[in-house]
């Protein structure tokens, strides 16, 4: 669909509620026949498919049952080995106080018909976890997982005494180590990191804070090291939502995704932006989520030549946009 401007399906649709589904929405991979999965919360680890680019969606399946007791899986990620496995990863939350929680991970060989036993991909004590569509493969074939860690307590209070914790893979996943140093912004939380590989080699860590602002950091040696967090002041974001960033492959700019609204509690509007300096300047601000009383988040981004398909949680279930590139120029 060249130059498309948007489409928009309501690929999971659930009852309206006052908040959008902030736990369930996961992330989308293409498959060898063309075909879409997405991975999203229901009950445990959920998959639907699409089989026209995501124009439309088939029936639920649920992949992987939530585990007996009080414990619950959320925020599926997928990624895309260079060895052609598909790896697939989510939270699990043991649903206590204090918090406890990490991620684990499985493979496939067959395209997501079969899935391996799970393994643990957060090795580390307490609470790490990393949300939906976090995970970046670098050009030296390392795996970035960064994570949100609960590094002060008390543990029972949500939005509190959080750090950005890196781990990261350089044989396809199988074993995992810890930077060397986490990004810290005490007294601000820094939660909910992505990171993205920029043209000279370094790594650009985004992350939601609640200082009403995003937040960087740079690694210079793929991810083993981190510079100090710094507050973005030309990047408002008053209602703290999830941020995405991804470089468009067409294009070779950034794209950042945030919630830019100040209603209470509201993330909305959902807002793109594009950089075409590596990050230092951002331009060209279009709402892909535009009502301001509804409440969007969690996005997940994949590309298809030059078509962007995008999921996100709304206050009636979860969508997926499939927008031309040249949108974001305001094309």
């Amino acid at each position: 669909m060249p130059g498309a401007p948007r489409h928009d399906s309501h690929a999971v649709p659930l009852p309206r509620q006052h908040y959008g589904y902030r736990g369930s929405m996961g992330d989308i991979a293409l498959l060898g026949d063309g075909s879409l999965l997405m991975a999203y919360t229901a009950g445990g680890i959920a998959v639907r498919r699409s089989a026209d680019r995501g124009a439309t969606w088939g029936s639920e399946a649920l992949l992987f049952p939530n585990p007996p007791g009080q414990g619950y899986y959320c925020h599926p990620s997928f990624l895309r080995l260079p060895d052609g496995q598909l790896l697939v990863s989510y939270i699990y939350n043991a649903g206590t106080t204090p918090y406890y929680g990490h991620n684990y991970y499985r493979r496939s060989a067959d395209e997501g018909k079969t899935w391996s036993e799970q393994f643990i991909m957060t090795p580390t004590p307490g609470y790490s976890i990393m949300h939906n569509d976090k995970w970046t493969l670098l050009s030296t074939g390392r795996i970035i997982a960064p994570t949100e860690h609960k590094a002060r307590w008390p543990a029972e209070r949500d939005h509190e005494g959080y750090v950005c914790r890196v781990f990261y893979s350089d044989d396809n996943g199988y074993s995992w180590w810890m930077a060397k140093n986490d990004v810290d912004m005490e007294p601000h939380e820094a939660q909910e990191p992505e990171c993205v590989e920029l043209k000279d080699g370094r790594l650009l860590m985004t992350f939601r804070t609640y200082s009403g602002f995003v937040g960087f950091a740079t690694s210079t040696d793929k991810g083993e090291t981190w510079s100090k967090g710094e507050l973005r002041q030309d990047l408002p974001l008053p209602s703290s939502g999830a941020v995405t960033i991804k470089r468009i492959p067409t294009t070779g700019d950034l794209l950042l995704i945030r919630a830019t609204g100040s209603k209470a509690r509201k993330r909305a509007p959902l807002t793109a932006m594009i950089s075409q300096d590596e990050g230092q300047t951002w331009t060209h601000p279009r709402d892909i989520g535009p009502d301001p009383n509804n409440d969007y988040g969690y996005q997940s981004v994949d590309f298809l030549g030059d078509v962007a398909i995008i999921s996100y949680h709304a206050l009636d279930g979860l969508h997926v946009a499939r927008i031309g590139v040249d949108w974001f120029y305001g094309k």
